[in-house]
């Protein structure tokens, strides 16, 4: 009985840690893209708290979540707001395309059809792309051009991959939304833990040189990379 109480009681300590590193992750993503002026800093923290719920999924949580976090934040910082610029580009599309379709389905015209659809792909690629990007950041050290040739024909060729990360966000929002108090605790961390389940899983699969599990360290201590050749996703 003494046996079964405390494999419970560690399934609920284990559980307990597992919350709080998705709510300090997701904390710490929140005041690294602050501290980056947003515009900044929203690649860069994305992709620091990527790398620390890829230990959190592999069973190797960080006991350093915030010297971590900062170590590889500043790591590639100015590389990976370079790489932010076409999402960021992206996004004022879909802003705009968003104000044109209401425009045009206020006043009734045909063309808000269209316009629904540009959004609905714009969107969707756009968003697939990012989180590609980010976790082939946390794996990759590659130029910027590189990361965006591979980030942008990735969900693409991968239709599985795709069509399970839309229904995983999906669901994930759904869910978030519903208690919506998980918003400003999980509301980052909860889906880059996702999608970096889903898309590293393809990338071990594309690439013999892929970690067997977790974030590797560099030997300078910077950022945990796989090594710069990698499979094509095509």
């Amino acid at each position: 009985m003494d046996d079964y109480a405390i494999g419970w009681a560690g399934k609920v300590m284990h559980w307990l840690r597992f919350a709080i590193a998705l709510v300090m992750i997701n904390l710490l993503f929140i005041a690294g893209t602050l501290a980056g002026l947003i515009v900044l800093g929203v690649f860069p923290a994305a992709t620091a708290a990527a790398i620390l719920l890829g230990r959190l999924r592999a069973g190797q949580p960080s006991d350093r979540l915030v010297r971590d976090f900062i170590t590889a934040y500043r790591a590639q910082f100015w590389h990976l707001a370079v790489v932010a610029i076409p999402f960021q580009l992206a996004t004022v599309l879909v802003f705009l395309d968003l104000v044109a379709f209401q425009t045009t389905a206020v006043a009734g015209s045909p063309v808000s059809a269209v316009l629904l659809v540009l959004l609905v792909v714009v969107s969707v690629g756009t968003l697939l792309a990012a989180f590609s990007a980010i976790v082939i950041c946390t794996r990759y050290r590659d130029s910027a051009r590189s990361i965006w040739r591979y980030a942008f024909v990735l969900p693409f060729v991968s239709p599985l991959l795709s069509l399970s990360l839309i229904l995983a966000l999906g669901a994930l929002t759904l869910a978030l939304f519903q208690f919506g108090v998980l918003v400003p605790l999980i509301g980052a961390s909860a889906p880059l833990f996702v999608a970096g389940w889903l898309i590293d899983h393809r990338l071990a699969a594309l690439d013999a040189a892929h970690p067997a599990h977790g974030a590797v360290r560099n030997e300078d201590g910077a950022l945990s990379l796989a090594p710069s050749r990698r499979a094509s996703p095509a």
